[in-house]
This record gives C-alpha cells, structure tokens and sequence, in this order.
C-alpha cells in the first residue's frame, strides 16, 4: 500500500491481430441500483445519475496490457493484448473520462455501454483468454507474464478484473494455456490496493473501498512514473519449484499474509 500513498503525495503536489473476438452476452447487464454503495452514497436510479453528467466530459481510452511470453510451448515468444469493448457496437471503446463529479457516474456511464474485456495473441492459433462479460467491468486492472510455474513448458498468466464496483475486494486468477485452451491453474483473494495505479488513472482508497472518484492525471510525467511504478511491481506470485508457489493473499482475518500453494492439489 505504500506505493499508493506515495504515489497519491505526488500527484497532489504535481496538481498544483485476426481471431474471432468473442461475443458479448447482454444479459449479465444489471441495474445501477442494484449495486451496492457506500452508505454515506445516496441512492439514485441510472437516469437520474446519468442527468447528472457534466457536458463537456471528455473520453479517456484507459491503459491496456500488453504482456509477451511462450504461452503455448512451441517455443517462440507472442503477444497478448488486452481489449475493452462495448455491446452496443462490437468496439473498442474508453474505460475512464475526464471532468467528472464522482466515481458513481464513472459506474452509471460503464454500465450504459454494456462492456466485455477479453486478451487476444498475435497468434491466431492461440484461443481468446476472456475475461468477463459484465455491466461493473473496466477491464484489466493487472495482467503479467509469470513464467512456466509448473514445468510443462509454457509460461502461466496472472490477472485481476478492474470491477466498477466501490469493493476493495477482488480475485487474483492465475490461468495457463492447456489443449488449446486457458484453464485457471490457482486463483486466492486479494485486495485492490495491493495493485499499482494504471497508467492515465489514479484510485482514490478509502477504509473500506474506492472512494470519490478515479483521479485523471494530465501531467505526462505524472503517468510515466505511474508506469514505471507499475512494471517495477513484482506481483503477488513467487515460483519456488516446479508446481510450488508462495502467494501473497488476503486472509479469514482480512490481513495480509502469505502461504505456498501445491499447484497439483491447489492447495496451501
């Protein structure tokens, strides 16, 4: 977490590929008021969150991953790149926006454009890693090569959902590429603020979950050292041997803490 502070200090200071791409199911779409809030957060429907939007907004097309490794064991490097696109036309679209009031209407605007995230690999024979298809979806808020952690010759990937939600909840799922698709090896527990900030967007963090609004930072200095920061992040995954790794995960008692998982019983 003290990377977030630190990095919220400054800010403060400074202020003054061809595959078949998957198809969005908009049944999983839900209502804003059904989404639970921070009790000191006044309960309004969608539309009057939406009337409430400033005009002169401006779309921020938000940070999106990019990782190179051997997923499929053949022995030469490919890409894997994150995609953030809407349901209403099938494309990418922006995560964030600038000049708005509060992070609710951040939640109300993603909700209205019904979203889906999935990776895709410059390599075609390689299948679309999806992510979610949900109405509380920013897309990616981590993706990392992790390295082949079970010795079957190609390297595992790590990744957490930005949800649109106001938790500091959230799962760190580990995923490996297996007879031709990617099947979840291990995932545990984890809390937002243990991720570095992204790239053209700051969190704002409170006791108990996001707070305000997502910071927009206009200062392109201010987004290269939040770069920096986020690819000097060692992740929340450590290789001890072949199919033995020690994360670090929340806990029963809502701590910090560590144990080394058995990768063939998925267990600790």
């Amino acid at each position: 977490m003290k990377h977030k502070l630190n990095l919220v200090l400054f800010l403060f200071i400074l202020a003054g590929c061809s595959q078949k791409q998957p198809t969005a199911d908009t049944s999983n779409a839900i209502s804003l008021d059904s989404i639970s809030k921070d009790s000191s957060t006044t309960e309004l429907t969608d539309e009057d969150i939406l009337k409430t939007i400033p005009k002169n907004i401006k779309p921020i097309l938000g940070y999106r991953f990019v990782i190179k490794g051997d997923f499929d064991g053949d022995g030469k490097k490919e890409n894997l790149v994150e995609h953030f696109y809407s349901s209403i036309d099938n494309k990418e679209t922006n995560k964030f926006y600038d000049g708005l009031d509060n992070y609710e209407q951040l939640v109300a605007l993603t909700i209205k454009k019904m979203p889906y995230s999935f990776v895709l690999s410059d390599n075609a024979k390689i299948d679309t890693l999806s992510i979610s298809i949900s109405a509380q979806l920013l897309g990616l808020s981590y993706l990392k090569n992790e390295g082949d952690l079970n010795g079957d010759g190609t390297d595992e990937v790590s990744y957490v959902v930005n949800w649109a939600d106001w938790s500091n909840m959230n799962t760190w799922h580990i995923m490996t590429y297996k007879s031709n698709r990617w099947e979840e090896l291990y995932s545990f527990p984890i809390w937002d603020w243990q991720l570095p900030d992204l790239p053209e967007t700051v969190n704002n963090y409170g006791l108990f979950g996001l707070q305000d609004k997502v910071m927009v930072p206009e200062d392109d200095s201010v987004n290269l050292l939040i770069e920096q920061n986020m690819q000097q992040f060692k992740g929340l995954v450590k290789k001890i041997k072949n199919n033995q790794i020690q994360v670090i995960f929340k806990n029963e008692e809502a701590s910090e803490d560590t144990m080394l998982v058995d990768l063939t019983k998925k267990t600790n």
